[in-house]
């Protein structure tokens, strides 16, 4: 479970490396940032497995990687700024980034356990 944590918030500060501050308050609100969050975790997992006859087994797929980016932001309809720009706003108010992260983890974690047939 710690991995997990770990996990979803180096993925948060590395999508918000550049700081700013979200002038008028604008933000992708906390329901749709779960689920964008949800898929980028996934992403991030799948890039990971995808084969490459350049990587090592276990390395994420950069060029993989990108496009799941661009395809979850297609599918929020967002840019990649606006999240980069809620991903600031989130971490200037961390106890909102916690509500987030402490919503995706059941979630994940039910993904991980094992099928019982």
């Amino acid at each position: 479970m710690s991995k997990i944590f770990v996990l979803l918030l180096s993925i948060c500060f590395l999508l918000s490396s550049c700081e700013g501050d979200d002038k008028e308050g604008k933000h992708i609100p906390k329901e749709k940032m779960e689920k964008i969050m949800l898929d980028i975790n996934l992403a991030e997992a799948y890039s990971a497995m995808v084969k490459d006859s350049l990587q090592k087994a276990g390395v994420k797929n950069i060029d993989s990687l990108s496009d799941f980016y661009k395809d979850i932001f297609a599918h929020y309809n967002i840019t990649r700024e606006e999240f980069q720009e809620s991903m600031n706003w989130y971490k200037n108010h961390p106890e909102d980034l916690d509500s987030v992260v402490n919503n995706l983890a059941p979630v994940i974690n039910k993904m991980q356990l094992p099928v019982k047939l």
